[in-house]
This record gives structure tokens, C-alpha cells and sequence, in this order.
């Protein structure tokens, strides 16, 4: 039987998976790739930018809501919240692209 402790630690080692720099890259390399698409107009059944949504929003949600649970005061609200509700604004509207630019380029500040 599991305890709670190690549910976190497991998630807190895939944050760090996702979080470092060669993860990035390859949301970066999807993002342009579905970039490449779009200019193209060739339609896919699913959208490359996905990928850089999943890869590097991961770690941002995982730091927003880390903030908000453990924050005091104005202290929940950061950049992380801040870009993760643009982040789900933009698949919501259906712009997964701008979902997975806005993930990368906060990705890249992390790093």
C-alpha cells in the first residue's frame, strides 16, 4: 500500500523529467513542427503542439498549484498561475499552439 508521501515523490520526479532542458528542447522541436504544419496548411488528426503543451506545461501547473496550496496571501499569485490560466484560456478557445508557445517560452525562463 502506497502513502501519500511517495504519490508526491513520484510526481515531484516527473516535474523534474519534464522540467530540464533537453525536455524543453524536444517541446521546442514539436512546437516548430506544428508551426511547420500550420504555415504549410497541412491538417494532422492531432496537433504537434500538444506535445509542448504536455511537456512544458506540466511543470508550470505543477509550480502554480504547488504556489496556491502553499503560499500565504497574494504569495498564491504568481507567473506560473498567471501564465497556466493563459495556457488553459488558449486550448480552451482551441489555440493549442498559443498554448504550447506560451508553456515553452515560460520553460525557457526556467531554465
Amino acid at each position: 500500500m502506497s502513502t501519500g508521501k511517495e504519490g508526491i515523490c513520484i510526481i515531484k520526479k516527473w516535474n523534474d523529467f519534464f522540467a530540464g532542458l533537453p525536455m524543453t528542447i524536444v517541446g521546442g522541436i514539436f512546437l516548430v513542427f506544428s508551426l511547420f504544419l500550420m504555415l504549410k496548411k497541412i491538417h494532422v488528426p492531432v496537433d504537434p503542439a500538444w506535445v509542448s503543451v504536455i511537456i512544458c506545461g506540466i511543470p508550470l501547473l505543477y509550480l502554480a498549484l504547488w504556489r496556491v496550496v502553499h503560499n500565504k496571501g497574494m504569495r498564491k499569485i504568481s507567473s506560473a498561475l498567471l501564465i497556466s490560466m493563459a495556457m488553459i484560456a488558449a486550448i480552451a478557445i482551441g489555440d493549442i499552439f498559443a498554448a504550447g508557445e506560451v508553456a515553452f517560452i515560460m520553460a525557457i525562463g526556467a531554465i
